[in-house]
């Protein structure tokens, strides 16, 4: 009877003993949340004195045949009768990037969205000094295969308060008669 006894207190003390371990434990816990802010460090612009500081809210590559390279394209606030050129004397970017933090540097990481209706195959990007004039060529790929998405980290920084010049390249598919959109995402890194 005194073993019983003695065996029955040992599992009420066992049980009282993992009831108040687990009522500390639930005392102690905590959920988590983190989010971040949208960065607004860099600005999208024109490429003129005048319109390099506008914020710039669509590139367009005009119509090609299928199968061709399109090198040639305009933002909105500059329009079609300023597209870009590429020169190894007078080249002009499609639009200039500015770093409008005070005192930060950034490093320069491209994002871009697949393009629809598969109808480009690879696009192209060349980071170049702001006012450069002898950019003739776009090579280094921005978009995955079949204009897939892709986050490219450019390894080019733009310091505080200054601009960095960029050139846009597509090499379409053989889909005629089609037209085809991308989100085009310029994104700080902190060096």
């Amino acid at each position: 009877m005194e073993k019983k006894i003695l065996a029955l207190t040992g599992a009420l003390v066992l049980a009282a003993t993992l009831i108040v371990s687990e009522a500390v434990l639930a005392a102690y816990q905590a959920t988590q949340e983190a989010s971040t802010a949208k960065a607004t460090t860099f600005l999208i612009g024109g490429t003129e004195t005048t319109t390099k500081d506008t914020a710039v809210s669509t590139i367009t590559f005009p119509e090609a045949a299928p199968g061709t390279t399109v090198d040639t394209p305009f933002n909105d606030i500059d329009g079609s009768g300023d597209p870009q050129v590429l020169s190894t004397t007078a080249s002009e970017p499609v639009v200039k990037i500015k770093n409008t933090d005070a005192s930060a540097n950034y490093n320069v990481v491209l994002e871009i969205t697949t393009w629809t209706n598969s109808l480009v195959d690879k696009e192209y990007y060349n980071l170049a000094a702001d006012g450069a004039t002898d950019i003739n060529a776009v090579t280094t790929e921005l978009s995955a295969a079949n204009g897939g998405a892709n986050t490219v980290s450019t390894g080019v920084s733009i310091g505080a308060a200054t601009y960095k010049d960029l050139y846009l390249k597509l090499g379409l598919t053989s889909v005629s008669g089609k037209t085809g959109t991308s989100t085009l995402s310029v994104l700080g890194e902190t060096l």
